[in-house]
């Protein structure tokens, strides 16, 4: 297993462990299919984070050594590895609770690709953000990019290939915080607390509702529209009402 998996006050922490850079191979991207999938099954986690362990990357991208191996002896593996990390990026992007990421050291390129797939971001002051692919002959993670990055900043990270600062990536509101290495774990925690004491009901609703009006694919007006059918939808339930009370009793609600 390179993954750790735990569930605690209601918040599930995905760990990825694979020194000495976390590279992913199929086994890893399966372990995130099946971590996220638990995740969203399981009705009383009400918020992840997803770290990694060591500090020279959060992620090293996809393991090379083991790309190139399989590469060669199997024509067919290409395929199913692909479908594999789409389905491991949209297990984190569909998860039913928001997901919030700590990056201490490097992200690179699958590792960006992760963070494309999270709702929050925290970086250590030392992290960095990089897609390489351009300098091996192949594509991939500048979609994911995009939701961090402008549409110029993307084009430039992936046709050169150069590092993003955590400064930079927060200046352009690809990340909620910035923190040193040291702060990085209660600093993850902390946010995914907040998270956790919001309404289990309106929490997961919001996050879907966010996916499916992020990045223009709905009008102003189409948008507000099917947050308002959502928000019809909660306003009866009693998750809702004990939110409404709590707010008047200028208390903190609780949550059957």
């Amino acid at each position: 297993m390179t993954l750790h998996y735990s569930v605690k006050d209601h918040i599930a922490s995905v760990v990825i462990d694979r020194p000495p850079v976390n590279a992913l191979d199929d086994d890893t991207y399966q372990e995130l299919i099946s971590a996220f999938t638990r995740i969203t099954d399981d009705v009383d986690v009400r918020a992840a984070t997803l770290t990694s362990t060591g500090t020279r990357a959060f992620c090293g991208g996809t393991d090379i050594n083991f790309f190139s191996l399989r590469h060669t002896d199997d024509p067919g593996w290409h395929e199913r590895h692909s479908r594999l990390v789409r389905e491991a990026f949209a297990a984190i992007y569909r998860c039913r609770v928001p997901v919030v990421a700590g990056v201490q050291a490097a992200a690179v390129g699958a590792g960006v690709g992760l963070l494309g797939s999270v709702d929050l971001v925290i970086a250590a002051e030392g992290a960095t953000f990089r897609l390489p692919e351009i300098d091996v002959g192949v594509l991939g993670g500048a979609r994911h990019l995009a939701r961090l990055v402008p549409e110029q900043l993307v084009r430039y990270l992936a046709y050169t290939g150069e590092p993003l600062t955590a400064a930079e990536l927060y200046r352009v509101g690809g990340a909620c915080r910035i923190v040193s290495a040291t702060e990085l774990p209660g600093e993850v925690s902390r946010l995914a607390n907040v998270l956790a004491e919001k309404s289990p009901a309106a929490l997961p609703t919001l996050k879907r509702g966010l996916n499916h009006i992020e990045l223009g694919s709905l009008n102003v007006e189409e948008g507000y529209r099917y947050e308002q059918t959502l928000t019809g939808g909660l306003a009866d339930h009693p998750h809702s009402q004990e939110a409404a009370r709590a707010f008047f009793e200028k208390r903190k609600p609780h949550y059957a």
